[in-house]
């Protein structure tokens, strides 16, 4: 019998896909994954003291359709080509995002501190397919104007709508309807932000704030 080919089972279209895959086999993907790891480092490095090197590092690490966000390191980032981010987004300390599938954030998403987007998971029943190494990833999508508090954890597939708010330590395993407010492990929609009780009433600025690349991180 000829030995398998391992290299076919893990090329970037199957990563990239949905499709069961063996990461380190594909010079592709272990091209990007060691360029990102690398630009990241630098990005890391410099402590978010240097704003302007950090922008170009971003925009290196990120690709072409993607806006740079405001972003505080540490930032643990896999494949950054995948990550996709829409103008004005915020992404605070201590992210992990690991994108071996397509991460796409909205404009004007804030991400809080500590948050982890998993794009890739790993086989559950199948045990030899896991001590095999194999692997799966389903895109990530955030829409605009959503914010994540502190520690939110998002799984692979997951799409959240527009307008949402994600309390802190949430970890969201479904999808989630625009105009939502997602409490709890695992996230539930504990209610609808429909207008109400709005904040601007404590207000003595104008309501629009910033434009959306005015943000000053």
């Amino acid at each position: 019998m000829c030995p398998m080919d391992l290299q076919q089972f893990g090329t970037w279209e199957r990563q990239t896909s949905g499709q069961w895959h063996l990461p380190g086999t594909d010079p592709e993907a272990s091209a990007e994954h060691a360029r990102t790891f690398t630009l990241v480092k630098q990005f890391n490095e410099l402590g978010n003291v240097d704003h302007e090197r950090a922008k170009e590092i971003l925009h290196e690490i990120l690709p072409e359709e993607s806006e740079v966000p405001g972003m505080h390191a540490p930032l643990n980032l896999e494949y950054g080509r995948n990550l996709v981010c829409g103008k004005g987004v915020f992404i605070n300390f201590g992210a992990t995002i690991l994108a071996q599938a397509t991460v796409t954030l909205g404009e004007r998403v804030m991400i809080g501190p500590n948050c982890s987007l998993i794009t890739v998971g790993h086989p559950v029943d199948d045990h030899e397919m896991r001590e095999g190494g194999w692997e799966i990833a389903k895109p990530i999508t955030v829409g605009r104007n959503t914010w994540f508090g502190a520690n939110v954890t998002v799984m692979p597939g997951v799409t959240i709508g527009e307008n949402c708010v994600v309390g802190a330590g949430a970890l969201v395993t479904r999808d989630i309807p625009d105009n939502s407010l997602v409490l709890g492990a695992p996230g539930r929609v504990v209610r609808k932000l429909e207008g109400e009780n709005l904040e601007r009433v404590d207000l003595d600025g104008p309501v629009e704030g910033y434009e959306a690349g005015e943000l000053p991180f």
